[in-house]
């Protein structure tokens, strides 16, 4: 899962120019079938959700997996679907998303309760991602092996979870495309930004969820410089090395007291990346709960549209 997010060996290429690069392909391929009669007024707005989109294919292009970039995607996600949001609400948007017979509505009102179960399920997830390192991080401050083992039980099991989300949300964007009624331009018109949207939010999701659970695991296994077997279960050598002092096995004294200020050095560089991953991991809880309530404002809004008050 890890190598997914490799850095390349390449030069790096300057920010303008992938942006320029990705914003010349994706006004080629979309922005290019745009109708001339469609209303004015929707143009800035449209514009606008196109510079986000590549703003959130330029951030995948840089894929570092790291708590600034995680952060970075789902402030990208919020952003794009504030502007959507925006869009919809337009009077100009309002009128083919009111009208019975017409499939926009519905698959939009679909997208976003699939979005917003996924960003749910991945809230709570993160909260208890959250749980799982605090009970491992206590663990190797106390230097308690079977605490911290069953922590990782635990923690490995999460993160599985989380992997299964990022699954569950790229395939939002693999939805088969909306009819485009000829009759109708700005239907049309939100049909096909509608799509692009999905697309482009299922791709950023599924990235943020699988960065997530990489990141979790990468600090646990940072920390070990080896591993003791107990019950299956990879033991931080950190914690090992704490530990075997108490170990009768150990016949030179000058040895064991070696073994002991290693073991104390890996257990203090663990601690403080166990400490750096948990203020992340509470970082992303906040923004995943941020773009979970955007999303869910919005689908009210549909479903205010779809069915007003008498």
């Amino acid at each position: 899962m890890a190598s997914r997010f490799a850095r390349s060996i390449s030069m790096p290429v300057p920010k303008a120019a992938v942006s320029q690069c990705l914003s010349v392909r994706f006004r080629n391929s979309s922005a290019q079938n745009r109708s001339i009669s469609l209303p004015a007024r929707l143009h800035p707005l449209l514009a606008q959700i196109e510079d986000e989109i590549l703003e959130i294919r330029s951030w995948q292009s840089a894929a570092t997996v790291s708590p600034e970039w995680i952060a970075g995607g789902l402030s990208r996600i919020d952003n794009l679907h504030s502007s959507f949001s925006d869009l919809l609400q337009h009077p100009q948007s309002l009128d083919p998303l009111r009208r019975r017979g017409v499939p926009l509505a519905d698959r939009l009102l679909d997208d976003f309760l699939r979005f917003a179960d996924a960003y749910g399920a991945f809230r709570s997830a993160v909260i208890s991602l959250q749980h799982h390192h605090s009970a491992a991080h206590s663990a190797v401050r106390r230097r308690d092996t079977v605490a911290l083992a069953s922590a990782a039980r635990a923690q490995k099991k999460t993160e599985k979870e989380i992997l299964k989300l990022a699954a569950y949300a790229r395939s939002i964007g693999r939805s088969s495309p909306l009819p485009m009624p000829a009759s109708d331009v700005v239907e049309a018109e939100l049909a096909g930004i509608a799509k692009e949207v999905a697309v482009a939010t299922a791709s950023a999701s599924a990235a943020v969820f699988s960065g997530i659970a990489v990141m979790a695991a990468a600090a646990s296994a940072s920390a070990a410089a080896g591993s003791s077997s107990s019950g299956g279960m990879r033991v931080p050598a950190c914690v090992v090395g704490t530990l075997v002092w108490r170990s009768a096995s150990f016949k030179n004294r000058m040895e064991s007291e070696r073994r002991e200020e290693e073991g104390e050095r890996w257990r203090e560089a663990a601690l403080r990346r166990m400490e750096a991953v948990e203020n992340s991991i509470a970082s992303v809880e906040i923004w995943s709960h941020r773009v979970f309530r955007r999303l869910l404002n919005t689908r009210v809004f549909l479903l205010n549209v779809r069915t007003p008050f008498s």
